[in-house]
């Protein structure tokens, strides 16, 4: 019986619509073809640039063949060793033992079993499921470093330029201007960058070069190395700015899930089992584990500390719940993380003598919650070691604690640190402390090269803390205390810095109070009360709000928020008075993001002056098809794109304030992450009526500092809605029509034997095939006024 079930379902015949279901109303008609509708991703074969999913995480964009399956649908031809490349154990599927590594596997649903590849052809999106138990161990977030894309040839400046014009109330006018740029050249994996400053001011003029450097990431120790200006690491020694070459790690080029530090969790699953990970009530992490012992050690960095509260679902429906301590110091590391820097040149600070440094420092995750580090700094007139270790002490939180020694030029010293951090959940609060010991006259790299006579002498000990407390969570507020002491040999010297805080949102309306108390040998003794109120003003002014300050003798109000309907439009109004006799102020500000750059400007106002002020900000990207004007760059290292949609201008680039295509159809892109894949998207409602995208996203992965090309295949035209005609009878619906030498544009006639399509020449001819045979339309656009569509009946022959 079970045989012959088996052999009817193996002989049933393929699911079909009966057309003439559709000719109810004109049974005579006939004229109907499905045959393109009869099987999934029915499209031509043929190469795609398509985005690539392995289990809904995207893995990159890139050229796909397609070919057509046995089973009719679209299927991509990749290589045993592509599959390999996206994740695919190919050594558990026994038939690709005898395979090359660069054999076609025409047939991957056949050749993989438990592998599906989808083709959404709408989306032009490559989806690929593939069994746990087939996938290669990658951590969560990684993507294959040969995706990591160096971007384009390319020249970039940044500038930033601002000034005031001062009018004195007593007399008197005064200038002031100031230029600051940083410039940069990209070529293959080098990129070359420099920063330099201009002022003018009543006293003169002055030009300065802040740093010059060449930077190229090494791919295989997953770190930089940079020859030019640059400062040393600082999570052992203090940071030192150098002129000579560093290689140092970089935590980008590792997956999200394995940056900053994490516990690794350990347990035993009694039969196949979910293990879920929370932390502070929120879902982390959650996974499927065979029977035995398991080991996760991909978690993604969340808050710096929380314990973490790991569940073990077994399949026999029974569940038990541990929990794991986690409160992590800076210097933590993940089990087998290794942290390295070296670094060796001239010391490039403010003083005059300039003698060569060389430094080392290692950073290594142990098991155990244990993480040792240590580094050596050698100087002609100084030398310093440290040694150190942390360790994740349960429930008690983190510690670590290091010593370094130091011989300096003219003494030598031990400093003693010792740091901690804790995160008590159940009551909201996170605490972290830092407090060093000085033993002799200790000295640091930077302070040893200090020539300034009024300097600070050697220091005694130095405290550090910071505390947060949320209230009945939150809803009571939050509470934070911050600050740090320094006690110098010679106590007139001695530096502090405090501040409490208490911040409530209560029914939109935000509230705050901060008291503060300083002491520094330059300023003395100081300490304010502020209190600020924070009103919106929606719905009578969106995006708006009204404030209200008080900071010793000084007392504010004011109105900020954000206009036009990118809020790209920034403004701010304040108005203040002063019981100490400063007597009244206030001021105007505004400020304006476009796809060019932001312009600034604004006037205030004292007793004792009058002055406006404007600012200027941009940047622009030379590359081999011109010049690209944009918005202002962030960090050095960070990654940009270079929109390409050849014809589509004025097109707004998403989830970016501001930013339109140019005239020619190019775009800069900010605020990419390196070595992780991104995507950027263009908002389709923003198109003219005669420009249409083949897809509205690509994706990318650029390297650190690089420029990487996003490019949109566009076509622009007319647009036709074209009633077909064949000599005898009309084209049947369902029947696909094609422009002549663009398979991209096309469209299925209806049952009206009409069709619509869009980006077309002035001049062209159509293509349309159907089951039971095909003719060609040729057609001539009418000059269209605005761009409508264009009606027309077009003989098929």
């Amino acid at each position: 019986m079970i045989a012959l079930l088996l052999a009817h379902d193996s002989s049933r015949a393929a699911d079909r619509f009966n057309a003439a279901a559709l000719e109810i109303d004109n049974p005579q008609d006939t004229g109907v073809d499905l045959s393109a509708f009869s099987q999934p991703d029915s499209q031509a074969a043929g190469v795609y640039r398509v985005d690539i999913e392995i289990n809904g995480t995207l893995r990159g964009h890139e050229d796909v063949r397609f070919a057509r399956s046995q089973s009719g649908a679209l299927q991509p031809q990749f290589s045993v060793e592509k599959w390999q490349a996206l994740g695919l154990n190919t050594a558990l599927i026994p038939g690709l033992h005898d395979r090359a590594a660069t054999e076609i596997l025409t047939e991957p649903q056949q050749d993989l079993p438990g592998v599906i590849p989808t083709f959404d052809f709408a989306r032009q999106r490559l989806c690929i499921t593939i069994p746990q138990a087939l996938i290669d161990f990658a951590a969560r977030g990684s993507v294959d470093p040969a995706l990591w894309d160096d971007g384009i040839p390319a020249l970039l400046l940044n500038y930033a330029m601002s000034g005031t014009r001062t009018r004195y109330t007593r007399g008197g006018t005064e200038d002031n201007h100031f230029l600051a740029l940083r410039s940069g050249a990209n070529l293959g994996g080098w990129r070359l960058r420099n920063a330099s400053t201009l002022s003018d001011t009543t006293a003169g003029r002055d030009f300065s070069t802040s740093y010059s450097y060449v930077q190229h990431d090494v791919r295989a120790l997953r770190g930089q190395f940079i020859a030019g200006d640059s400062s040393t690491p600082s999570e052992v020694f203090d940071s030192v700015p150098l002129r000579g070459v560093q290689l140092a790690s970089d935590d980008t080029m590792l997956p999200e899930s394995l940056r900053g530090y994490a516990p690794t969790i350990r347990g035993i699953a009694r039969t196949s089992a979910t293990v879920t990970v929370r932390q502070h009530g929120n879902l982390i992490y959650q996974t499927s584990v065979p029977p035995g012992a398991f080991v996760i050690d991909d978690l993604y960095p969340t808050s710096a500390s929380g314990d973490l509260a790991v569940t073990i679902a077994e399949s026999n429906g029974e569940s038990r719940t541990f929990s794991q301590p986690f409160s992590a110091v800076p210097v933590m590391q993940r089990e087998k993380r290794l942290k390295y820097a070296f670094s060796a040149g001239k010391y490039h600070g403010q003083t005059l003598d300039a003698p060569t440094l060389a430094q080392g420092t290692l950073i290594y995750g142990l098991p155990h919650g244990m993480t040792i580090f240590g580094g050596s700094q050698t100087s002609a007139l100084y030398q310093a070691l440290d040694l150190g270790v942390g360790a994740m002490l349960g429930a008690p939180g983190s510690v670590s604690f290091d010593a370094t020694w130091a011989h300096a030029q003219t003494a030598q010293g031990q400093q003693f640190r010792l740091q901690y951090a804790k995160t008590l959940a159940t009551t909201g609060t996170t605490f972290s402390a830092g407090a060093s010991l000085y033993g002799g006259d200790f000295y640091s790299f930077t302070d040893d090269r200090e020539t300034d006579a009024d300097a600070p002498t050697a220091k005694k000990s130095q405290v550090r803390m910071s505390l947060t407390q949320s209230l009945n969570d939150g809803q009571a507020g939050n509470l934070s205390l911050a600050g740090y002491q320094s006690r110098y040999r010679n106590a007139s010297n001695d530096e502090r810095t405090w501040s409490l805080s208490y911040n409530l949102s209560l029914h939109d309306i935000s509230y705050a109070l901060t008291l503060s108390d300083s002491r520094s040998q330059e300023s003395g003794d100081d300490r304010q009360l502020a209190l600020s109120v924070s009103i919106p003003l929606a719905p009578f002014l969106p995006d708006a709000w009204a404030t209200m300050s008080t900071s010793g003798a000084q007392y504010q109000a004011g109105i900020s928020g954000s206009l036009l309907s990118d809020n790209n439009l920034s403004y701010s109004l304040t108005e203040g008075n002063s019981a100490d006799g400063q007597g009244r102020s206030g001021n105007l500000n505004a400020t304006w993001l476009n796809s060019a750059g932001q312009l600034g400007g604004g006037y205030n106002y004292s007793r004792d002056n009058r002055q406006v002020n404007y600012s200027l900000q941009g940047s622009l990207l030379a590359h081999a098809d011109g010049i690209t004007a944009g918005q202002p760059l962030p960090g050095e290292m960070s990654a940009l794109a270079l929109v390409k949609a050849p014809g589509a201008a004025g097109v707004k680039v998403a989830n970016s304030t501001g930013l339109y295509t140019d005239r020619n159809g190019y775009a800069l892109v900010r605020y990419l992450s390196p070595y992780q894949a991104g995507q950027v998207a263009l908002d389709t409602t923003t198109l003219a009526s005669n420009v249409d995208l083949t897809s509205s996203v690509t994706s990318v992965v650029p390297s650190a500092g690089s420029v990487v090309l996003a490019t949109f295949d566009t076509h622009t035209g007319g647009r036709m809605l074209a009633t077909l005609r064949t000599s005898g009878s009309t084209v049947p619906f369902g029947a696909l029509a094609t422009l002549a030498g663009r398979p991209d544009i096309s469209g299925m006639v209806d049952e009206q034997s009409q069709v619509y399509l869009s980006g077309l020449p002035a001049k062209g001819q159509l293509r349309v095939t159907w089951e039971q045979g095909e003719c060609i339309a040729p057609f001539a656009l009418p000059v269209a006024e605005n761009n409508r569509v264009v009606q027309l009946t077009a003989l098929c022959q």
